[in-house]
């Protein structure tokens, strides 16, 4: 039987192991000062803002884009504080806190954010806020918060707008200066266009069209006559009935409204819809007999306000015949020449005293 190790020997090995130990120890922390150096040169190269934060809404740690743009002080500070300014978390106002909201449901999120620089200049990120440690009991515990500079985006965004505007602004102009040259020429339906126009977004609106659709048919109801221009002012003016050549060159002027619209961007189709607004459902309309679906729906809103105004107005050769007839006249043909969605919208809005005849 072997004899047990002296107090020297075991004091040896222990002394060995305690070596192993701290070389081992001395490796692992190497490796993990090389990795934690090496992440962290990947993440400060990051061309985005990147920041550690506690469950405080302390800022722990942030990457060199967000010390460069925020401050080299802004590690242990409040991340409202530093980011946005504010001596208190935007969750106490009505700003969405993308971090506090991560902690509280555990899950990413997404949003932009609005920052005003030292010299009250704006600056724009599009941020997410993700969970990336857990405590013992699971719950968050750090959350990474990373931002997209979309400040130029944004600007370029808010210089569209105001060129859209401008543009819509200057549409507007050359639509009234057609129109006003249309009644120039035809004193009697001098504002018969615009009322048309206002009748037909009304409907539209009743019915429940899209913005953009009731763009379209107030910016067509303006000048749906403009073809009008083409015909002698004398038969526009004559106070007896029309003979059939006449009433032919008449029902040109859709095709010729169509004819000097469509080289225009108006971004609707309001050409197509001037050229569309005396087609009736049963085929019996002008210039090109169409059925049904195939008239737009633009263009048979605006037909119906066409007759709804025409009939309430007077003209060269008859006095009004006023709204009760004008709404008859639509009633008793709707399904045959005049859209039911459009008829039924026209006569709700006339019941309920919503319809500004003249």
């Amino acid at each position: 039987m072997e004899n047990p190790p002296s107090y020297s020997e075991l004091f040896s090995k222990v002394r060995a192991l305690e070596e192993e130990n701290c070389r081992i120890n001395s490796i692992s922390q190497h490796n993990i000062n090389h990795t934690e150096a090496k992440f962290q040169a990947i993440l400060d190269t990051v061309d985005v803002h990147m920041s550690l934060i506690d469950r405080k809404l302390d800022i722990v740690w942030a990457n060199r884009k967000t010390r460069k743009d925020f401050g080299e002080d802004i590690v242990g500070r409040p991340c409202h504080s530093a980011c946005f300014g504010n001596c208190k978390p935007p969750c106490a106002d009505t700003q969405k806190c993308l971090v506090r909201d991560a902690f509280r449901f555990g899950v990413e999120q997404r949003g932009e954010a609005e920052v005003t620089g030292g010299d009250g200049q704006k600056f724009y990120y599009s941020g997410t806020a993700r969970v990336v440690v857990h405590d013992r009991d699971g719950r968050p515990d750090a959350v990474v918060k990373v931002y997209h500079d979309i400040t130029e985006q944004k600007r370029a965004e808010e210089q569209l707008r105001e060129s859209l505007l401008k543009l819509r602004k200057n549409l507007s102009g050359t639509i009234q200066a057609m129109a006003m040259t249309v009644e120039t020429r035809d004193p009697y339906t001098a504002g018969h266009q615009r009322r048309t126009s206002d009748l037909a977004r009304s409907i539209a609106q009743e019915m429940g069209l899209s913005g953009e659709q009731i763009d379209g048919i107030r910016m067509a109801g303006v000048i749906h006559d403009l073809g009008k221009i083409s015909i002698p002012a004398e038969i526009l003016s004559k106070p007896g009935l029309l003979g059939k050549m006449e009433y032919s060159l008449i029902q040109n002027h859709p095709e010729t409204g169509f004819s000097i619209l469509k080289g225009i961007d108006f971004h609707w189709p309001v050409a197509e819809i001037v050229r569309q607004h005396h087609e009736r459902l049963d085929g019996s309309g002008y210039p090109d007999g169409l059925r049904g679906d195939e008239i737009m729906l633009e263009a048979r809103v605006i037909g119906v306000a066409d007759v709804i105004e025409a009939m309430s107005s007077h003209r060269p050769y008859r006095p009004s015949l006023g709204v009760d007839k004008a709404f008859e006249e639509i009633v008793e043909n709707r399904g045959v020449l005049y859209d039911p969605a459009v008829v039924d919208a026209s006569v709700r809005l006339f019941n309920n005293h919503e319809l500004n005849i003249h």
